[in-house]
């Protein structure tokens, strides 16, 4: 008798989620098979289960598990892991340049089901690629869960500063965050813990903008940060923001991290900027979102916008290394928990303004 297992899928018609009884995915040469022990609930899930997805419809990447079964030499049974949705191939120009999140092969693979099931198939080629990690020891499943997103933030800092000359980066002083999330907060969190060997840590002056009360408090106890809501502005929030800012020669943001989806909201960002800022688009817009600019002004002001898409095996490696030394606490960020069974509830937990990061746990 085939053996069956849940699994949450968008709704058809596009919108909530909702669980199925499934047939069991079947083990094939080199593949493995997770039992899942904790899933978070991202941003991108929710886009998905409302039609406004870009990406694959399939739900569940940020997971930990347990190592069900195994036919790969690579990995044994038993193992706790992190493994990895998305992996690319290595080989190509674009792997070579330190693309990996671009690289064709990249969206193509993914969990089967999905990683929102109680168990599922990780296929050969992201186990051979190298997208399976082991958990280090002392590390919950709760917090290896949160690798991906965290590695996702890591690679984002990463092309703001690979991009950036030494004396931009020591003269950091001015953050903006628009969206105080799980994902604003994991960047404010990076910042705070020296990465990338930041100097002037205790200098840094962060101001978060979020039209959630609560979230800006968390942000204010957790990473020192100053909040901004626009319900209290018409909307606006640029000139409440600068406000904010300590002082440099141009009273603006050296840079600014957009970790939301809505687009209406990047013009605004931009009114932020000192001149020769940057911004990092990090949120997911929807398709079709259009960003109208003024390329004089763009151009006299000498603007950097940098873009960052999901992360490749070594962004999620650091962030593993991270937990471990314990740069790094993302326990806290951890707001609601919910079995698989209430998978329905946790994604309308995770709407809510009143948490930070929803998991689905076994």
């Amino acid at each position: 008798m085939a053996t069956t297992i849940r699994a949450a899928f968008v709704k058809d018609g596009g919108m909530g989620v909702e669980l199925r009884k499934v047939l069991k995915p079947t083990l094939e040469e080199g593949s493995i098979l997770v039992k899942l022990k904790a899933s978070g609930i991202c941003g991108t899930d929710l886009e998905k289960t409302i039609g406004r997805n870009i990406t694959s419809s399939v739900l569940g990447h940020e997971v930990s598990g347990v190592v069900s079964e195994s036919a790969s030499a690579r990995v044994e049974s038993g193992e706790i892991v992190v493994p990895h949705h998305h992996v690319s191939c290595g080989k190509c120009y674009l792997c070579a340049s330190g693309a990996e999140t671009m690289c064709d092969e990249f969206k193509r693979s993914n969990f089967v089901p999905c990683g929102l099931a109680d168990e599922f198939l990780v296929p050969r080629h992201n186990v051979e690629g190298g997208g399976v990690h082991l958990v280090p020891e002392r590390i919950s499943f709760e917090e290896a869960s949160m690798a991906e997103p965290l590695g996702c933030c890591i690679r984002g800092i990463e092309r703001i500063f690979r991009t950036s000359n030494e004396k931009y980066v020591r003269a950091l002083r001015n953050v903006l965050v628009v969206g105080a999330g799980p994902i604003g907060l994991l960047h404010m969190e990076l910042l705070r813990s020296r990465f990338q060997n930041l100097q002037n840590v205790e200098e840094l002056n962060i101001v978060a903008v979020d039209v959630s009360e609560a979230r800006l408090k968390f942000a204010e106890k957790f990473e020192g940060s100053r909040g901004v809501n626009p319900k209290r502005t018409q909307g606006e929030f640029a000139q409440a923001a600068l406000k904010e800012t300590h002082s440099n020669s141009d009273g603006g943001f050296d840079l600014a991290i957009i970790a939301t989806g809505n687009p209406q909201v990047v013009g605004e960002t931009l009114r932020c900027l000192r001149k020769s800022g940057r911004m990092l688009i990090f949120g997911a817009p929807y398709k079709g979102s259009v960003l109208s600019l003024d390329l004089a002004d763009f151009f006299l002001n000498e603007f950097t916008i940098t873009s960052s898409y999901s992360a490749s095996e070594r962004e999620i490696e650091t962030a593993l290394e991270m937990m471990k030394t314990q740069k790094i606490d993302v326990r806290k960020f951890i707001t609601a928990r919910f079995p698989l069974q209430q998978v329905s509830e946790a994604f309308e937990a995770a709407r809510s303004e009143n948490h930070i990061k929803v998991l689905v746990t076994e």
